[in-house]
């Protein structure tokens, strides 16, 4: 590959300076000929894009080929599995803006479209969080539907505020348990890395040896730091630039108290081994914390579901019963009354079990 790249730099090169160098010695000859014979002048004119596209066809040969070079140097260099190329079509798409992502950016940009976009990144759902809120969207969408469908307008409405309530649920329960995960690995990582270092290895090696002893997703995310280190990236650099993906504050607490060594100085084998001890008792408190809290979630959740699942019991039962709640307009009130009161209760509930320490 390395000497296709040099022959099709020479070639070019070789091509352009045969050109450059003809055009200078014969430009009398050339300027006798278009005076003595005009209708060379057009010949010239269409011979001189042909020439022009084989000269670009050389320079867009010679820089795939560079191109290819580079990458597989890269790759023996860094460490890295085989990349694998990607059509030029398929390059040009992925420069092109997202519309859905710019159109969506002013409620992103918000504190809650913020928060938002933390939990769908983190509960591994992709890095576009507009697919999220198109999502809620169309989930509003069909619950008016189902409301106009089995009653009228006002029950439509009602499900077109309350439908979001549960993918936005979903999304953020996924992304604790990511973060839940990650906490629950961390002191293993910690150990991991101190065990290395203790036997003699460098802190990059350290990281890279930790990786292939940890199971994922901590196996990942320290596969990442050392790829980082093995292209030249500074170490303090490689560790800040985790905490930009909110995987928790113990995450943070750990980065942060090894950039704060490495920085300063001082015994790093001890500073992570203490680090560990304490990240350890504060998820021993933090499952107790969960232990005792767990019969008020469960209450939010029975609360939660106490008017669904009794309405369509009663659907199932007796229809007759419970019709007048959809045929009426003051029965599609109450009903919508006690949805409001039941999300309000389970808020509460959800608030109160909610521990912050």
């Amino acid at each position: 590959m390395k000497r296709l790249a040099n022959r099709l730099t020479l070639i070019s090169g070789g091509l352009i300076s045969l050109v450059t160098f003809g055009a200078w010695i014969g430009r009398l000859d050339l300027h006798s000929l278009v005076v003595t014979r005009p209708a060379a002048l057009p010949a010239v004119m269409m011979a001189l894009p042909v020439l022009l596209c084989v000269m670009g066809l050389a320079l867009w040969s010679e820089s795939n080929a560079q191109r290819a070079l580079w990458v597989r140097r890269t790759q023996r260099l860094s460490g890295l599995p085989r990349l694998a190329e990607e059509p030029v079509a398929m390059r040009w798409w992925r420069r092109l803006p997202d519309p859905l992502e710019w159109l969506t950016r002013p409620v992103l940009d918000s504190g809650w479209g913020r928060s938002f976009d933390s939990d769908w990144r983190e509960a591994g759902l992709g890095g576009k969080p507009s697919r999220g809120l198109l999502l809620i969207v169309g989930v509003s969408l069909a619950g008016w539907l189902f409301g106009a469908r089995i009653a009228g307008p006002v029950l439509a409405s009602a499900f077109l505020l309350v439908a979001p309530v549960a993918p936005m649920s979903a999304i953020r329960s996924m992304a604790e348990s990511t973060r839940r995960r990650y906490d629950d690995q961390l002191p293993m990582a910690l150990d991991a890395m101190a065990a290395g270092l203790s036997a003699g290895l460098s802190f990059p090696q350290a990281v890279h040896f930790s990786a292939g002893e940890l199971p994922e997703p901590m196996s990942g995310v320290m596969a990442r730091i050392s790829r980082r280190l093995q292209l030249g990236v500074p170490v303090e650099t490689a560790l800040q630039a985790l905490p930009e993906a909110r995987l928790g504050e113990m995450m943070v607490l750990a980065v942060e108290g090894i950039a704060l060594q490495r920085q300063f100085g001082g015994d790093l084998i001890r500073m992570l081994n203490e680090t560990a001890d304490l990240l350890r008792e504060r998820l021993e408190l933090d499952r107790e914390v969960r232990a005792v809290s767990s019969q008020g979630r469960l209450s939010g959740a029975v609360v939660a579901a106490l008017v669904p699942v009794s309405a369509g019991l009663l659907l199932a039962t007796n229809p007759a019963y419970i019709d007048v709640l959809f045929d009426t307009l003051i029965g599609q009130v109450l009903l919508v009354a006690a949805i409001l009161l039941q999300l309000a209760g389970w808020g509460v509930l959800s608030r109160l079990v909610r521990i912050e320490y």
